[in-house]
C-alpha cells in the first residue's frame, strides 16, 4: 500500500464553502475545494487504497487528481507507510515582549523625547509604522528616525503622503541612512502601482486613495493575506491584528489601535508598566477569527489580519470587519461599501464621507 504523507508545514484550513492549503514554509497558499480537504485529512490516517475505497470507486480519477495536485505543489510525498518521524506543526505562540508592534499618528509638534515612549521601544517591540496624514517637514522626519538608532526595533513601515519633493532618490537615500526602514506607502498619488527600490530590497507601494486620517485603516483584501508561520500560529489563539499592539494617535493618546474610540491616557502621563497590567488594554488580544461572526466560517481566517475597529454590529464584540467584502458561503468578493447591509454601520462610524471623497 501506499501513503500520502503531507509535509508538517502544509496546513488545512476548512471554510463553509472551499478550503485553504497553506504551505507555511514557501508561503503560498491554495484555495481548494472542501472535497479536497477532505480526501487529504482521510490521508492522514489511511493508504490511498483505502482513500478510494472509502470514496467509492467514482471518484477515484478525483481522488488521484488531489494526489498529483499535492505532488505538483511540493505539499507531500508518497512513501509506503505514514512517516511516524513527521510529527505535528507546533502552533504554540509566544513573543518575548509584552508589545511587539507599535502604531504612531506622527505628529512633529510632538515630544516624543519622553519616558513612556522610550520605555516603550526598549520593550523588544519588533515593528513600527509611521503614519503621516499630511505632508511632514522631512527634517523633522529624519531627525525622529534617528531616535531609533541602536535600538533593538527591526522593521520600520512609512506611510507618507505623495509630494514632489518625496521622490525616489529621496527615498533611496532615507532608507541608506535608516536600514530598519523595510517598507513605505505613499497614499494620495495619482495611481495605484508598486516597485522595489534600494537595491530592490524595500516595496514601495502608491495608493491613489487619500488617506488622511485613520478612519482609512481596518480594510480587508486578498494582497493583505500573509501565509507564513508566525501569522497562521499567532492566529490560533489571538488576535492578527491587536494582539500585543500599542498606538500613539496624533494627540500622544493610547490606544490599541489609532482607529478604535477608546484610550488610556496620554503618552506623556501614563506609566507603561501599569498600562501592560490594564486588562481593559488586553481584552482585544486574544479574540480569535475562530470566534468571530462570518470569518470563523471563511478559509482565510489565518492568514488575514482582523479589524475591530469597524465592525458590521458595533454592539457585538465579535461581529465581522466592517470592511471586509468578502463573502465565504459563496467565495466571492463584492465593494463593501455599497453593501446595503453596511450602510447602518458606516452611519455609526460616520464613513460616508470619506468613502465619497475617496470615489470623487
Amino acid at each position: 500500500m501506499e501513503y500520502v504523507n503531507l509535509f508538517a508545514n502544509c496546513q488545512l484550513v476548512k471554510g463553509a464553502n472551499r478550503s485553504l492549503i497553506c504551505d507555511l514554509q514557501l508561503q503560498k497558499s491554495y484555495p481548494v475545494s472542501n472535497d479536497v480537504y477532505d480526501v487529504l485529512h482521510l490521508l492522514k490516517h489511511c493508504s490511498i487504497e483505502e482513500c478510494i475505497a472509502h470514496f467509492g470507486a467514482d471518484n477515484k480519477d478525483a481522488v488521484l487528481s488531489y494526489i498529483e495536485f499535492v505532488l505538483d505543489k511540493e505539499l507531500g510525498f508518497i512513501e509506503s507507510r505514514i512517516l511516524s518521524e513527521l510529527v505535528p506543526l507546533d502552533l504554540s505562540w509566544d513573543a518575548f515582549s509584552e508589545i511587539t508592534n507599535v502604531i504612531i499618528e506622527y505628529n512633529e509638534a510632538m515630544n516624543y523625547d519622553n519616558i513612556f515612549f522610550k520605555a516603550l521601544i526598549n520593550l523588544n517591540v519588533h515593528c513600527l509604522e509611521i503614519r503621516c496624514y499630511h505632508e511632514p517637514d522631512l527634517k523633522k522626519l529624519v531627525l525622529f528616525l534617528d531616535t531609533f538608532n541602536g535600538s533593538i526595533l527591526k522593521h520600520i513601515n512609512l506611510v507618507l503622503p505623495y509630494a514632489a519633493d518625496i521622490d525616489i532618490p529621496l527615498l533611496e537615500n532615507l532608507v541608506r541612512n535608516n536600514l530598519r526602514i523595510k517598507s513605505i506607502l505613499i497614499h494620495s498619488a495619482s495611481e495605484d502601482k508598486s516597485l522595489r527600490i534600494y537595491k530592490d530590497t524595500v516595496p514601495l507601494h502608491y495608493f491613489s486613495k487619500v488617506i488622511s486620517s485613520c478612519m482609512a485603516c481596518g480594510l480587508i483584501l486578498p494582497y493583505h493575506f500573509i501565509t507564513n508561520m508566525e501569522l497562521f500560529a499567532e492566529s490560533q489563539q489571538h488576535n492578527t491584528c491587536l494582539n500585543r499592539k500599542l498606538s500613539i494617535d496624533f494627540n500622544g493618546f493610547i490606544k490599541n489601535c489609532p482607529s478604535m474610540l477608546d484610550n488610556y491616557g496620554n503618552m506623556l502621563e501614563t506609566d507603561l508598566d501599569q498600562l501592560l497590567e490594564n486588562k481593559d488594554f488586553r481584552k482585544y488580544w486574544s479574540v480569535r477569527k475562530d470566534e468571530i461572526a462570518v470569518c470563523k466560517d471563511c478559509e482565510f481566517r489565518h492568514v488575514c489580519t482582523d479589524c475591530r475597529a469597524y465592525i458590521e454590529n458595533p454592539q457585538d464584540f465579535y461581529s465581522k470587519p466592517l470592511k471586509c467584502g468578502y463573502n465565504p458561503y459563496t467565495n466571492e468578493w463584492s465593494e463593501w461599501s455599497t453593501n446595503p447591509i453596511k450602510q447602518k454601520a458606516m452611519e455609526y462610524y460616520k464613513l460616508q464621507d470619506l468613502e465619497k471623497s475617496n470615489e470623487a
